[in-house]
């Protein structure tokens, strides 16, 4: 499908519980899930958008604000990313930067599981920095990479 059919919506906890229950796009997004299970507790007014391509729900992503001027980013998707690889991450891009903007965030933070490859490069591509080792983070005792932009 052309990036035509991509349409962007403000995120609401309908679209968060939709890819939660679906096949995630990689296992290990899984893990860093369990940081998010309450997906109503990611829906800021302004703050997050859903990617859809025809009639399914691609992916999700936003920033959660921490305190003014710093957010905690974050991003769902399902295996049907994958269907759509550089069309939704031009799209996270481009909105993430907006939100930013539009929300003045200065520094927004993600923690990224250590073995989580594709999940470092996008966070890199993102222009995200890498921060340090976090060790022990993960709720199952794993290691996380702290990755951080200021705008």
């Amino acid at each position: 499908m052309s990036k035509d059919n991509l349409l962007i919506i403000p995120y609401v906890s309908a679209h968060g519980k939709i890819i939660l229950e679906s096949q995630m796009n990689h296992n290990l997004s899984m893990l860093d899930a369990e940081y998010i299970k309450e997906s109503a507790n990611l829906e800021q007014e302004n703050m997050a958008f859903t990617c859809v391509i025809g009639d399914k729900i691609i992916a999700s992503a936003g920033i959660k604000k921490i305190w003014n001027g710093v957010g905690e980013g974050w991003v769902l998707a399902t295996s049907g990313i994958w269907n759509h690889p550089v069309t939704i991450a031009r799209a996270i891009k481009k909105n993430f930067e907006n939100v930013a903007r539009k929300n003045n965030i200065k520094r927004v933070q993600t923690a990224v599981h250590s073995q989580y490859g594709i999940g470092i490069r996008f966070a890199k591509w993102l222009g995200l920095y890498n921060e340090g080792l976090m060790k022990h983070y993960g709720l199952d005792g794993s290691d996380h990479y702290r990755f951080a932009r200021i705008f």
